[in-house]
């Protein structure tokens, strides 16, 4: 079939007369008003019949809208949609002469003069009626103006990753990186305006790659797999309680709308990281099925140091060496959409992901006390992360008559399983092990969510949203720690159980005020209960907790002259510490470093309050948003150390005041046709303060991007990025920059491209420094120590991608809204700089 059939939606948008004159007639009424003023319309029993196909083809056009017209008045009186097989039936029509009016979008509108019922019960088939495409309003669809690299909008920031040549070959933390806002580190632990508390969503859905370490989660996904990224910094009541900064959600590139097959594949190899990604899209009639897989390897090096002095004890521990880190993941997608009716829409699909991490790190480390050796050795430190994970969820949609009211019925079930392993070998140059340790973890997350969510539009153009929704997360973990030393072997089992049910709704509605301000109003409510137990050596300690939250959500913008948009916002959010944080098995990363989580935090409440300002004029988009976070109960790292053996213990607690005041700035232009700058700078002030120590200080992050086109299909591209040092609660972490080089040449008639990428290519490798000082003893940190760790990593990279894609796209069928199951309120862990 050359023209690719649409749905349902897709017909009904093409007759907007006939939906606002057309009234169905009560149960034997004999006659309805319909046309000018006046005129009376009877009704009969006669049948109109046909079938319309594509001039060109001889093909059956799906959903085709046949409207009946008034002999007198030319207005459409009644009609019908043609079915899969392009058949048409108008019944209980009166003895009369009409036409036909056949309409279809993408097609030349068709007139049947003529058409003749010559009696009341007549049966009049009009055979087949070919319409021809009209090949004005499918090149006005197909060319369209180029999305620029990053778009402004009234809620959210968009990047559009798939504009941007630098990311083939790469992961999304190297696309990451790229988003205005956005800071993602060397380890690529992601923050949004300075903060940590994100929640990373895929295709506006939660999915078990992110249920762990999302910095983890984020180098199993190829970036040529990105379409593009949104960043939602006041999601409104319908999104769950999301804490302190907001949403990002990564939209990936599936086209499963489409009529006929089609596809991509993309490969690339690099000095830091290679990957492969295909996708497969098949749609006939109402079934669209669409299905992706990629794998991504990264390898790369460094060295570190890491030094803790107790001046106390005027005691040191200083550890160096080399760090070689590996990993290779694989996720894959398979989905499907299928058209009930006209007005029911039927998606599912699974999602897999899956893979390693590996990390070897060889250290010496030497402690001494009044300037003298006390304990030299060495130290291989061996890492290994396993993760399989995979998401199932089936979502019913309706329709209804009037255009965007539906409701959605959604259920999404989520599982990932992980198995960690630490062991560390100890031992004196040229001599057997005289220290073996074994720690492993063994964890997984369930997750089953139910949704509802009802649109419900007005005539005034104001929109009523009402949902709700449960969740049932079970948390587990299986600890033990295992040393073998020349005195015998020391073990401890440790488990954990975690239970957290949520059950949440909302309402928000907007509306517009004197055509000019927009508004939108909206609360949530959300109950939570939580249960929990921790076993270790037979020692019970339970957890039991409920409580719940009223969040209300206030945006506002107002447009003056059509080009400048000026947004305010409030809303509370709420943020549930995730498994990272809760775990309290003891993870010893280093012989002086352990990181243990706390079962009993509390969940994070923060205020949000956002004022922004956007305009364009010819060329340049320009946008200033200033904001201010306050969290009363933050959740920050305490750390306790062990003057016998040097060793700090990083937990969490819920201490810190948390008063961070921003503005980010966002511009883009384009100097000449082929020539685009942009760039974004976010500059914000933190106050952290808490009962036993407080810190402060500026931060700032940049990005810039320029990208020209030569002609003949060749492109280059540049993006660069600069962070500060960030301030936590007891010191300061590393800057870090960032800077790559592209050229892409198109090929098979822009079907295919090939591209070299430089990454960071003007420096052989970054250092980072993290200090952390606590200068006198508190009840959290009963020892004054300082911490400083230096990190070298050699992050200059070289990569080739070749891309193409195949098939063939007619027509694209109507967008419809797409409900999905969003789950945003654990508070994502990361590593800490560790």
């Amino acid at each position: 079939m050359k023209k690719h059939l649409l749905l349902v939606l897709l017909g009904l948008s093409t007759v907007p007369a006939l939906a606002q004159t057309q009234q169905a007639a009560p149960q034997g009424a004999s006659q309805q008003q319909q046309g000018g003023a006046g005129a009376v319309v009877p009704r009969g029993n006669a049948t109109i019949t046909g079938i319309v196909q594509d001039a060109d083809t001889k093909q059956p056009v799906e959903f085709a809208t046949i409207a009946l017209i008034h002999p007198a008045t030319g207005k459409p009186i009644d009609g019908a949609m043609a079915d899969d097989k392009g058949r048409f039936t108008i019944n209980r029509v009166a003895q009369g002469k009409y036409k036909l009016q056949v309409s279809f979008l993408g097609y030349q509108q068709k007139l049947v003069e003529d058409v003749t019922v010559s009696s009341d019960n007549a049966s009049v088939n009009v055979g087949t009626v070919s319409i021809a495409s009209d090949a004005k309003k499918l090149s006005e669809v197909v060319i369209t103006g180029e999305k620029p690299l990053v778009e402004e909008k009234i809620d959210r920031t968009v990047y559009n990753a798939d504009k941007d040549i630098t990311n083939s070959g790469g992961n999304a933390a190297d696309v990451l990186q790229k988003v205005p806002s956005l800071s993602v580190d060397t380890d690529g632990n992601v923050q949004l305006r300075g903060s940590s508390n994100v929640r990373v969503l895929i295709n506006n859905k939660p999915s078990a790659i992110m249920a762990g370490n999302v910095a983890d989660a984020l180098k199993q996904i190829p970036a040529d797999q990105i379409k593009s990224v949104e960043v939602i910094t006041s999601p409104s009541a319908k999104y769950d309680a999301e804490g302190t900064a907001g949403i990002i959600n990564i939209i990936t590139k599936r086209d499963g709308g489409l009529q006929g097959v089609t596809g991509s594949m993309a490969l690339a190899a690099g000095t830091r990281g290679s990957n492969a990604n295909g996708s497969l899209n098949l749609r006939r009639g109402k079934l669209g099925i669409n299905g992706n897989f990629g794998s991504n390897m990264f390898y790369n090096h460094g060295d570190m140091t890491n030094t803790i002095i107790i001046p106390s004890t005027q005691s040191q521990s200083f550890q160096s060496g080399d760090t070689e880190i590996n990993g290779m993941f694989m996720n894959g997608q398979l989905g499907f959409e299928y058209d009930i009716t006209p007005k029911n829409s039927l998606s599912g699909g699974v999602r897999l992901n899956g893979g390693n991490f590996r990390m070897e790190n060889d250290q010496e480390s030497t402690d001494t006390k009044n300037g003298e050796i006390t304990n030299n050795f060495f130290n291989d430190i061996r890492n290994r992360n396993n993760r399989q994970g995979i998401d199932y969820n089936l979502d019913f949609t309706h329709y209804f008559k009037k255009p965007q009211q539906e409701l959605a019925i959604l259920s999404q079930l989520s599982t990932t399983d992980t198995k960690t392993r630490n062991f560390q070998d100890r031992y004196n140059a040229g001599e057997a092990p005289y220290y073996l340790q074994r720690n492993t973890n063994d964890g997984g997350n369930d997750e089953l969510t139910f949704q509802v969510d009802y649109v419900h539009p007005f005539e005034n153009k104001t929109m009523l949203e009402v949902g709700a929704k449960s969740i049932f997360r079970d948390v587990t973990s299986d600890g033990l720690y295992d040393v073998t030393t020349a005195n015998g072997n020391t073990n401890r089992e440790e488990s954990f159980l975690y239970e957290q049910d949520v059950m949440a709704a909302y309402l928000t509605y907007g509306f517009r005020f004197k055509k000019l301000l927009n508004v939108k109003l909206g609360t949530r409510y959300e109950y939570t209960d939580i249960k929990g137990d921790f076993n270790s050596r037979g020692m019970t300690q339970p957890i039991s907790d409920d409580y719940d939250n009223l969040i209300p959500s206030v945006a506002l913008s107002y447009t003056l002259k059509q080009k400048h948009t000026f947004k305010a916002n409030f809303t509370q959010r709420i943020q549930r510490p995730s498994l990272f944080y809760l775990n309290p098995f003891r993870q010893e990363q280093t012989s002086n470093t352990v990181i243990q989580g706390s079962p009993n935090l509390e969940p994070e409440l923060t205020d949000l309050y956002e004022a922004g300002y956007s305009t364009f004029f010819k060329t340049t988009s320009l946008s200033a948003n200033l904001y201010m976070r306050q969290t009363d109960n933050a959740i920050e790292t305490v750390v306790d150390v062990d003057k016998a053996t040097n060793t700090t213990t990083l937990s969490f607690r819920n201490i810190a005041q948390n008063k961070t005041y921003g503005i980010s700035l966002f511009g883009n232009t384009k100097p000449t046709n082929n020539w685009t700058i942009g760039g974004s700078s976010n500059v914000y002030f933190v106050d952290l303060a808490s009962q036993y120590t407080s810190n402060s200080g500026w931060m700032y992050n940049i990005n810039a991007n320029s990208s020209y086109t030569f002609g003949k299909g060749i492109s280059a591209q540049f993006n660069g990025g600069f962070n500060s040092r960030r301030v936590q609660l007891l010191g300061k972490f590393n800057s870090f920059s960032f800077h790559s080089l592209a050229l892409k040449k198109e090929l098979f008639d822009k079907k295919g491209g090939i591209s070299l990428a430089l990454d960071n290519p003007f420096r052989a490798s970054m250092r980072m420094n993290n200090d952390v000082l606590v200068s006198e003893a508190t009840a959290i940190n009963p020892v004054p120590y300082e911490q400083r760790i230096r990190i070298n990593n050699y992050n200059r990279g070289v990569r080739v991608s070749f891309n193409y894609t195949f098939g063939k796209m007619d027509q694209q069928r109507p967008p419809k809204r797409k409900r999905s199951i969003r789950n945003d309120d654990a508070k994502q862990g990361d590593g800490n700089g560790m």
